[in-house]
């Protein structure tokens, strides 16, 4: 149904400037208002249409002007709801502060206190209270980060301001704007309609009413009618199932009905924790109760007689298992990705995504706008009754010649001959019926920029016009669906757009809309110079013939289509039908000019059934809509990466066949097999079969035609069952079903529906196949990053946790052991640690990050490579930091510990050995700290070669965390005070050379060990899907 309102002539036809004196003045006079206009407490769907538009200063044709948008703006604020699940300063602080690692070191300080190590104890608590601001301060700055994509994904509305369509962000709606809605959409703000076509909402998060309401324009009387039976009303966050509109914003932000109930839904939460961050708290918990074990042992293996220096060994036991701030660098990794992400034009609405992304194993890919460039233009059209015509394309353009062809289709703008050039403005009656059916059979629109008219347009000659675009200078807008617009296109070129039909007197009554399940729309308008009614009708040719009762082969009209379709050529099928015996009078005319509760229901009176039968056959239309340049190359990255790619579109199966082949989802060894019918599919094909029968193909299709959103949700359920990770692409309503259960739902920006946003993880903002393989690598990008910081830690941890385990054997001469590393150290080495920890979590993506196959879905981030890695270069860390503990402490005049208590009661000579053994330790360890992280920057390949060392040595973290420690260790070491009565250590001379040496040790035995993995271990490359496929 499409009906209208037209307030009469009292109501103002332009818009009143307002400002705040004007509304006051308004106020005093006009009993609509009470309180101004931002009483959204006013019963709108009670008020006729023309007082409501009275009301809010507003015009029906030209909408507000922008300036007064902004003063509105400043008036009543943004259209958003208060406390709508933003995370604030104060939730963060306190979150942290509950933090379990911040009480740790808390209370190993009052420990520190009550053996009086007041140094100690101090420089804990400081720790405590340093961990706490950056864990903060990261948070803080990661939920600010996380709030901006959030709001780069927030919906978009489309209103009318000063005469023109314009695209602005849901939040910048004021009352009075003119709000265009449409299948799809999420209403931005509360509004009364005045304009609807077959208009139905699911506002089940206002009611709970699980059917769709069905709107009209009518005017109900009680005030206190329920929300779910105001049927003149639409209301924020409700959306459009079906359908368009235009209504006045009535109430914005927390003035309307769901912001009564502060009711909104929300990403937010811990359901969008990543399976990795709910792991990585368990493994928090694991290392805090290893922590409180080791402490235990040490305690235990002196009968828990504690005294000052076992305290300090327990607590520096404890101290080297805790991994102080690793779930908040993974938080940022995690979230600085998805900026990273946005930037690439992929802007993610869930984190859980980018753990998932690295797994993906199919695509399954819309093709236009995608893989294609959604610039749609007629290119060919066929009439029965006079053949093949080529249509000269200039992209918005709507100029352009027109050329009878032969029937071969081998004909281009070079050959064709200009005695073939048709005369636009004199055809015959077969054209003209097919170019006013792709007229107004058609919603979408075209206009320029700078509002020239149509007429000077057409007065351009070809070559300027052909300048214009070369230049980039083409400023006509596009309204509608690419298909749509390209037909509305090709009826301008022939001064019958919808523009000029519709001030010729031609009206349109109903619009059956388009049905993905029947692959077809039509449209009833009323021809005012003839008095008859018309039904125009298009959509794929098989939908389209079967209704038509001029056809006497229809064979013959369907090898025309395969001939079109094998060109890549999307083929619409276009009709008509008078309805002979119905008329048009005075009466049924007057209906435009009346209120809505007396218009008729031409819809209703017309079935679709009933009218879209014994149609008129007119004719056959191509449109080409060219690949993405870089849609074929990235459709090779993705077969390197080990990912099948599946194009799933509406178009013919031959169209997609060729467009399959052009960007090489199919390729010649595919097209030649004989089992070409597995490969490419039509929906009803696949649709039909059993879930049985699907599993036992070889492998899902690769091209699917066309393809309703019932075969979407078909495909990955299949996938699903064969265990695959799937990526899945969608813009229209439709599609939402596919997009949840898919296990990285990714929605359009440009194209797609509010509804399909709302349901992905991930939307993108070019519609660009290519940005989904960019997505990809980044997702690998991080996970590989979160295995590099990870197994960086764990060497770290578990080398040193080795040695302190280790010398629980080293006892002093009265039988107590002695730590190898005093708690002042401990609190140095996580200050020194945690800059390379940072560092690896933001690495570049290794070169063949793309030539990998997907992770397995199962696999623990703490995989059989890392785990051997981690085993193997702590034992290899361990080994050398213990031989720069004992051999100091045992040669070059070393004899064991000779002193008592060193910890506590420094002893010249007797505790010289130990102290200097404690040196050369931490020397040793902060060197091999540094080569750990090269090390993690790869799993096999050489990092210490040229290639390695120039990546090393142009490292701001390396070269800054170097020297940092060199002058701290200077400090520390050289100054006798900070030294002994400090770190517990002396200064050392030769020792350095054996530090170094030890370091050489670990940097050559971590290459030998990457190399043995090399020769032994298989390849991480795939091999590309072309090589599987054949195979």
């Amino acid at each position: 149904m499409e009906s209208y309102i037209t307030p009469n002539n009292s109501v103002p036809s332009t818009t009143v400037s307002l400002t705040v004196d004007n509304i006051n003045d308004h106020n005093k006079d006009s009993d609509i208002y009470n309180n101004g206009i931002k009483d959204s407490s006013k019963d709108w769907h009670t008020q006729p249409i023309d007082s409501v538009i009275k009301a809010f200063n507003t015009s029906t044709t030209h909408g507000l002007s922008t300036k007064e948008a902004e003063i509105r703006r400043e008036l009543y604020g943004f259209n958003e709801l208060e406390g709508d699940g933003r995370v604030t300063w104060f939730t963060i602080f306190i979150r942290q502060l509950a933090d379990g690692m911040n009480w740790i070191f808390v209370l190993l300080s009052a420990v520190s206190y009550y053996l009086e190590d007041y140094i100690t104890g101090s420089l804990l608590l400081a720790l405590a209270i340093v961990n706490l601001y950056l864990a903060f301060s990261q948070e803080y700055a990661a939920e600010q980060t996380l709030a901006a994509l959030k709001s780069l994904s927030s919906p978009i509305a489309i209103v009318i301001r000063e005469g023109q369509e314009q695209t602005i962000s849901s939040r910048e709606i004021v009352p009075g704007d003119l709000l265009i809605v449409k299948e799809g959409d999420s209403v931005a703000a509360d509004a009364r309609l005045l304009y609807i076509s077959n208009l139905e909402l699911d506002e089940a998060l206002l009611t709970g009413e699980s059917l769709p309401v069905q709107k009209q324009l009518v005017i109900i009387d009680d005030p206190e009618q329920p929300l779910g039976d105001r049927i003149n009303m639409i209301y924020s966050s409700t959306i459009i199932t079906k359908g368009r509109g235009k209504a006045i914003v009535t109430s914005t932000g927390m003035d309307t009905e769901i912001g009564k109930v502060a009711a909104k839904l929300n990403d937010a939460g811990d359901g969008d924790r990543t399976r990795l961050q709910k792991s990585l708290n368990r493994m928090y918990i694991g290392l805090t109760v290893l922590a409180g074990i080791l402490a235990f042992i040490v305690l235990a293996s002196v009968k828990f007689q504690v005294q000052y220096d076992i305290g300090m060994y327990a607590m520096t036991a404890a101290l080297s298992v805790l991994p102080a701030g690793l779930t908040t660098v993974m938080t940022v990794t995690l979230v600085m990705g998805g900026k990273e992400m946005s930037q690439q034009k992929a802007v993610v609405r869930k984190l859980k995504c980018l753990e998932t992304l690295g797994s993906v194993t199919n695509i399954f890919s819309d093709k236009t706008g995608t893989l294609t460039l959604a610039k749609m233009v007629v290119v060919r059209f066929w009439v029965p009754q006079e053949g093949d015509f080529h249509v000269v394309s200039n992209g918005l353009i709507p100029e352009g010649d027109v050329y009878q062809i032969n029937d071969s289709l081998e004909s281009n703008e070079s050959v064709i001959s200009e005695n073939n050039k048709m005369d636009k403005m004199n055809v015959s009656d077969s054209i003209r019926d097919l170019v006013y059916c792709s007229a107004l059979c058609n919603v979408s629109s075209i206009h320029q920029r700078n509002s020239s008219s149509l007429s000077n347009s057409h007065k351009k000659s070809q070559q300027d016009i052909k300048k214009e675009m070369e230049n980039g200078e083409e400023d006509w807008i596009s309204n509608g669906a690419p298909t749509e617009v390209a037909l509305q296109v090709f009826a301008h070129k022939f001064n019958m757009g919808k523009p000029d039909l519709n001030a010729a007197g031609w009206i349109q009554l109903a619009e059956y809309q388009f049905d993905s399940t029947i692959k077809r729309m039509s449209t009833l308008y009323l021809d005012q110079q003839k008095n008859k009614l018309t039904v125009f009708t298009k959509g794929a040719a098989e939908r389209i013939l079967p209704l038509c009762y001029n056809i006497k082969d229809r064979q013959s009209i369907m090898k025309k289509v395969d001939q079109l379709a094998s060109k890549g050529l999307r083929v619409i099928a276009l009709a008509k039908r008078h309805i002979n015996n119905t008329t048009a009078n005075d009466q049924q005319q007057e209906i435009f000019t009346k209120n809505s509760e007396d218009e008729e229901d031409w819809s209703k009176r017309y079935k679709r059934n009933d009218i879209e039968c014994h149609l008129e056959f007119l004719g056959l239309t191509g449109i080409y809509d060219p690949p993405r340049p870089e849609s074929r190359e990235a459709v090779a990255a993705a077969h390197r990466a080990g990912i099948m790619v599946h194009m799933l579109t509406g178009d013919h199966h031959i169209t997609a066949t060729a467009i399959a082949k052009e960007i090489n989802i199919l390729n010649d060894q595919l097209l030649k097999s004989d089992h070409l019918n597995q490969w490419v599919m039509t929906g009803p094909q696949f649709d039909s079969m059993t879930d049985e029968e699907v599993d036992n193909l070889p492998r899902l299709p690769l091209v699917v035609a066309r393809c309703s959103p019932e075969t979407k949700v078909k495909m990955i359920q299949a996938s699903q069952r064969r265990q695959l990770i799937s990526a899945m692409t969608g813009d229209g309503v439709n599609d939402s079903p596919s997009l949840r259960i898919a296990d990285v739902g990714i929605a359009m920006g440009k194209n797609g529906s509010d509804v399909a946003k709302q349901a992905s993880d991930i939307i993108l903002t070019d519609d660009n196949f290519a940005t989904i393989i960019r997505a990809i690598a980044e997702g690998r990008r991080i996970y590989q990053n979160m295995q590099r910081f990870l197994l960086y830690f764990y060497i770290i941890l578990m080398s040193l946790a080795l040695v302190v385990l280790a010398c629980l054997g080293l006892r002093d001469p009265s039988g107590l052991p002695v730590a190898p590393v005093s708690t002042i150290q401990m609190i140095f080495i996580y200050a020194a640690v945690t800059p390379p920890a940072g560092a690896l979590s933001i690495q570049p993506a290794s070169p063949t990050v793309m030539e990998e196959p997907p992770r397995p879905p199962r696999e623990s981030i703490l995989n059989r490579e890392i785990l051997m890695d981690t085993v193997t270069y702590s034992l290899l860390a361990g080994l050398a930091c213990a031989a720069a503990f004992f051999i100091p402490l045992y040669t070059v005049n070393g004899h064991g510990v000779e002193g008592i208590a060193c910890d506590s009661n420094y002893q010249s000579g007797l505790c010289d050995a130990f102290y200097r053994g404690r040196a050369t330790l931490l020397v040793t360890y902060l060197l091999c700290s540094l080569v750990v992280m090269t090390h993690c920057r790869s799993y096999r390949r050489v990092e210490w070669g040229l290639r390695g060392l120039k990546i090393t040595f142009k490292s701001r973290t390396v070269i800054g965390t170097f020297w940092f420690d060199i002058i701290c260790l200077v400090i520390f070491l050289y100054i006798p005070q900070v030294a002994i009565q400090g770190f517990r250590f002396l200064g050392i001379t030769w020792e350095w050379g054996l530090a170094v040496a030890l370091t050489i040790f670990f940097i050559l035995s971590g290459e030998g060990y990457k190399f043995l993995k090399r020769c032994l271990m298989k390849s991480m490359e795939t091999h590309m899907v072309d090589e599987l496929l054949i195979t």
